[in-house]
């Protein structure tokens, strides 16, 4: 089996001289579908306000509590609009979009008022403090709300909830209990008898300046080609059916200078000649990223088929959006290259990736802070970050280090997590077995 080793000496010696020899291995193939249609499609009417997608938002998320709720609380309490909450202290459920007071949260406004006053702050990373609060939104109205159930600390603005509990005298809502959304419905997974292997990077940052990390990836493509290892290790490589890259072929999320236009023109050859490159000998997805050259606007479009036109030639080079999902040998991928991650991480006290990831899945929505604090476009009728179908792999690019969990949902539901490492700075790589769902990281240094 690939990336396990055997500490075991062979009895076998007579093959010795036959481990190196020339091997013709075909590269193994999957059935393929790209399932990003509601990303590539979204609206671009920039003249229209981003009420609409809260509430496009509220309204698809209504209809998916309201099943649920009855499950959970039976009828024995009415559903309530904020409008229709009259009668003090009776028990009832409320439905909305929660949004989170924060005393620390950047205002541009605040930054223009307090310029000629005060000398120049450290820019802040992490913005929770001992006063926040949480608010409960609908259509119409908000209300304050009270109570253990919810940890201020553990939730962000953006998520849709339903809510068991009264209001009291003074206009605030006491929670007694929570409903999430949870985690959708996850199709059969196919049984297969052979490894089959995705491979998942992000970070190559080829604009960058310096080049420490150019022969870890040359590793890493000769890797992929055959070129190292025994035969029968070759012949392992051809399960490699995939290469997804979540974002920063041109530069990574912690590399805080921005992309100019000549550093895009210096690096496009490099970038075009790996696609290229890697494209000849496996399939590959290549997402954007928030450094890279593409709209900053989630949901991202592919790149601009002009950046690569030697890769365009290869019918296995795919442009793909971010966020990302599509269906590979029967397995849903669903993924983003980090920004909402690391978004929710920096308002709330939730400081693991795979912690916010858990969240995501239980809240049903990749990116719950747009529009608030991540950038999107004005979307009018849908909310394109809602999770319809519950992935096999939901994976999470740009990370520090490589970490993984398999995560089971109510209804047994079974979701690999995968969290990619930065590989200009871990020279990591992270590759994921469709049998079994096993994840491995692969080092090239």
């Amino acid at each position: 089996m690939l990336f396990k080793v055997d500490s075991k000496p062979s009895a076998d010696t007579k093959n010795e001289n036959n481990e190196f020899e020339i091997l013709d291995a075909e590269r193994r193939t999957v059935n393929y579908a790209d399932c990003s249609k509601r990303f590539y499609q979204v609206s671009r009417d920039f003249s229209q306000q981003y009420a609409h997608i809260y509430s496009a938002r509220l309204n698809t998320f209504r209809n998916i509590l309201i099943p649920i709720v009855k499950k959970r609380w039976s009828d024995k309490y009415k559903i309530l609009k904020l409008c229709e909450l009259r009668d003090k202290g009776t028990t009832c459920i409320i439905m909305g979009t929660l949004f989170k007071l924060q005393e620390l949260k950047p205002s541009i406004l605040r930054e223009l008022s307090d310029q000629l006053e005060i000398l120049p702050q450290p820019a802040k990373t992490h913005f929770v403090h001992d006063t926040d609060t949480l608010v409960l939104e609908d259509e119409l109205q908000r209300i304050k709300l009270s109570g253990d159930c919810i940890d201020v600390n553990r939730v962000v603005t953006g998520v849709v909830t339903a809510l068991l509990g009264s209001e009291d005298e003074d206009g605030i809502f006491t929670v007694r209990d929570v409903c999430w959304a949870g985690s959708c419905i996850q199709k059969p997974l196919p049984k297969l008898n052979d490894d089959r292997y995705i491979v998942f990077m992000s970070g190559l940052n080829l604009a960058s300046k310096t080049g420490n990390h150019l022969f870890s990836l040359n590793l890493l493509l000769e890797w992929l080609f055959g070129f190292c290892g025994t035969s029968e290790y070759q012949e392992e490589i051809s399960k490699v059916v995939r290469v997804v890259i979540a974002g920063g072929i041109y530069a990574n999320q912690s590399n805080e200078s921005t992309l100019n236009e000549s550093d895009v023109i210096a690096a496009s050859e490099v970038v075009d000649s790996f696609a290229a490159a890697l494209s000849a000998v496996v399939p590959l997805d290549l997402m954007p990223g928030c450094k890279d050259p593409a709209g900053i606007m989630l949901p991202q479009k592919p790149f601009h088929y002009c950046l690569f036109p030697k890769a365009v030639e290869y019918k296995s080079f795919n442009r793909v959006s971010n966020p990302y999902e599509c269906d590979i040998g029967g397995f849903v991928c669903l993924g983003t290259s980090g920004e909402p991650v690391r978004d929710v991480m920096r308002y709330s006290k939730l400081d693991k990736p795979l912690d916010v990831m858990k969240k995501t899945l239980e809240w049903r929505h990749i990116a719950p802070t747009c529009p608030d604090t991540v950038p999107c476009t004005p979307c009018l009728d849908t909310d394109p970050f809602t999770i319809y179908n519950c992935p096999a792999i939901y994976f999470n690019g740009n990370c520090d280090e490589f970490s993984t969990e398999l995560f089971t949902g109510d209804d047994q539901q079974s979701v690999r997590l995968v969290c990619i490492p930065n590989f200009c700075e871990t020279k990591t790589v992270a590759l994921v077995n469709l049998k079994n769902l096993e994840c491995y990281s692969m080092v090239f240094d």
